[in-house]
């Protein structure tokens, strides 16, 4: 009896352990590949930003809708920027949203009347969307697939 236990807690401490929120994104290159196997244009706009902390900025347009993802240096400026996207969309208090954080992610998903919002960090990977309402289910199946 005491051996089943102590096999049961061991089978519950890794399912615990597995289950604590890490999240795996794509390379850039493999996010390019699969972006536009799902029919979208990815533009590479890194030159357009005074920002040395980015290494990587691109957007992926559907001809529907369009988001944009960065990759930063460093996992502490992605946080950052996490946090001050993530403030403007809680700017609109009327319109509350929901924050999940793990152990190398957060996000922030906010739906308004008109717009669905969402802001996510894996690592050192950003992704920013503010698409119409009703390309939420569309987007999500899309962000999934890269890993957010």
């Amino acid at each position: 009896m005491k051996k089943i236990l102590i096999i049961l807690t061991m089978i519950c401490a890794l399912f615990v352990m597995s289950a604590c929120g890490n999240k795996e994104v794509l390379s850039d290159s493999k996010m390019v590949t699969k972006l536009k196997e799902e029919g979208f244009n990815v533009n590479d706009i890194t030159d357009a930003m005074e920002d040395s902390s980015i290494k990587v900025v691109r957007t992926a347009n559907n001809r529907k809708y369009q988001f944009e993802y960065y990759i930063f240096k460093s996992e502490e400026t992605a946080k950052n920027a996490y946090e001050n996207n993530s403030d403007l969309f809680k700017q609109n208090e009327e319109f509350k949203g929901t924050e999940k954080h793990g152990d190398n992610y957060d996000e922030y998903v906010q739906q308004t009347d008109d717009y669905y919002n969402k802001v996510v960090r894996v690592d050192a990977t950003l992704v920013y969307v503010s698409v119409n309402v009703d390309y939420k289910s569309d987007v999500n199946k899309v962000l999934n697939k890269l890993g957010f």
